[in-house]
């Protein structure tokens, strides 16, 4: 395997780059180690949402959506804002889409590798990841937090990237799903937070019978955030592009990120044309009411919680 890692920028922010034969991945180390391009170079094809601005750096206890806002980050050790339930830290405010995609973190090469790493602000842990081609066309990153602490610390990780669409896409999952609950739904039409529907076939309050796997056009104007219901019977999601062809696929180890968030935009916010496929080690966006449900993660004390995701880019045409 032919493989380049050096030293690149990315809209004036310092950056690292890790390039096969087929991918060419870019990291910014001090911005949240936010991957912001991940491009398919048989296709000359860029998946991941970047933005025309000047790069508009997160600022730690800040708003998600008033950064950047691109790109691949992590959240931890929740997605939307909530404070911590039980002691030694209840009611430590935990911040919008969590404490690390806003901080630096260190990286560093090792073995044909980027290592990350960094630590909580609010919160006694160190989280880190290594970053290496699998094959050619297969990023993994393996993740591990370390409880820095004598108490058990409840969390939640959730994948975050934002991957463009294509009209004519399919959202790919194991055949045994069919119930999801709502999280959000910013464009109206779909349910409030905690309503259960039927997946692929969801039926509107019209009467209509629309086939969530299938993407709409952007003129939809729908954005809408969805989990499947309880633990996925396997660790894997993906999306069938339409015009490209190509075929992505996240695999994750479901003992360990046993749910899935999904969030289409159709061009309901912010005149995007993306998705989001979060894997979580907890459902619902909220630390605290996964908690309620007994649905949170736990890294014990003085102990590690390990995990990894990997992105496959196949070419159904070839």
């Amino acid at each position: 395997m032919t493989l380049k890692i050096y030293k690149s920028s990315y809209k004036e922010q310092e950056a690292i780059t890790i390039e096969s034969k087929v991918l060419r991945v870019q990291f910014l180390p001090h911005n949240g180690s936010n991957m912001c391009s991940l491009y398919y170079k048989p296709k000359d094809l860029e998946l991941l949402v970047q933005r025309k601005n000047k790069y508009k750096a997160g600022v730690y206890d800040g708003s998600y959506i008033k950064s950047e806002c691109a790109g691949f980050d992590e959240m931890f050790p929740s997605i939307d804002e909530c404070f911590y339930c039980d002691y030694p830290w209840k009611g430590i405010h935990i911040p919008d889409h969590g404490e690390v995609w806003s901080i630096p973190w260190n990286v560093n090469i090792e073995n044909k590798r980027l290592h990350f790493l960094t630590y909580g602000v609010r919160f006694p842990y160190r989280i880190e990841k290594w970053v290496h081609f699998a094959h050619d066309n297969v990023i993994q990153i393996n993740y591990k937090v370390t409880n820095l602490s004598a108490f058990n610390l409840d969390f939640m990780w959730a994948a975050h990237p934002m991957f463009i669409l294509e009209e004519g896409s399919q959202i790919l999952l194991p055949p045994q799903v069919n119930r999801v609950i709502c999280t959000l739904d910013l464009t109206g039409g779909f349910g409030k937070y905690g309503d259960e529907f039927s997946w692929p076939i969801y039926e509107d309050s019209l009467g209509n019978k629309i086939d969530l796997s299938l993407i709409k056009p952007k003129i939809a104007n729908r954005a809408i955030k969805y989990f499947i219901k309880g633990r996925m019977p396997e660790g894997w999601c993906g999306l069938n592009y339409g015009k490209s062809g190509l075929t992505m696929t996240l695999s994750f180890p479901v003992e360990e990120v046993p749910y899935l968030g999904i969030l289409p935009n159709e061009g309901g916010w912010d005149d995007l044309y993306n998705i989001f496929l979060e894997p979580a080690t907890a459902p619902l966006d909220r630390l605290d009411i996964a908690k309620i449900h007994g649905e949170h993660s736990t890294v014990r004390a003085n102990s590690v919680y390990g995990w990894y995701l990997t992105i496959s880019i196949s070419d159904r045409c070839c």
